[in-house]
């Protein structure tokens, strides 16, 4: 007889556990809770003006990434910030906003969505306060 034959219950179970750790480890890894903005590392840190030229140039290639900026609020709404009058930033925490006042320097870090070109605004959102 063959060794499968002999041991066919503990074959059995072996599979049934490998599967079934697959299946664990696949869900885990599917529904995994996104990173937050504060965990993740800036791919750009500077001032809000240079971060400007640099997305009109190429504004396709910071599609998504998480960006640290320096610069002077210059309006406030409801929803967030407009930064050095061209960059909008859209808070996770609303509550974040009444620490802010108009004509104050800030550092924020958040997640580039886009360029608005029928505003000539660049969108970030999930933003937090650094400083």
């Amino acid at each position: 007889m063959s060794l499968l034959k002999k041991n066919k219950g503990a074959f059995s179970i072996a599979l049934l556990a490998i599967i079934a750790i697959g299946l664990w480890t696949s869900y885990q890894y599917v529904f995994a809770a996104p990173a937050k903005t504060n965990e993740i590392t800036a791919t750009y840190t500077g001032a809000a003006d240079e971060f400007k030229y640099l997305v009109t140039e190429n504004p396709a290639s910071w599609s998504q990434k998480i960006v640290q900026l320096k610069g002077t609020v210059t309006a406030i709404n409801e929803e967030g910030i407009l930064l050095n009058g061209t960059i909008y930033c859209q808070f996770e925490n609303k509550q974040n906003l009444q620490s802010i006042s108009k004509n104050q320097s800030v550092v924020i870090k958040g997640k580039y969505v886009g360029f608005d070109e029928l505003l000539m605004e660049i969108k970030i959102n999930q933003c937090i306060i650094i400083q």
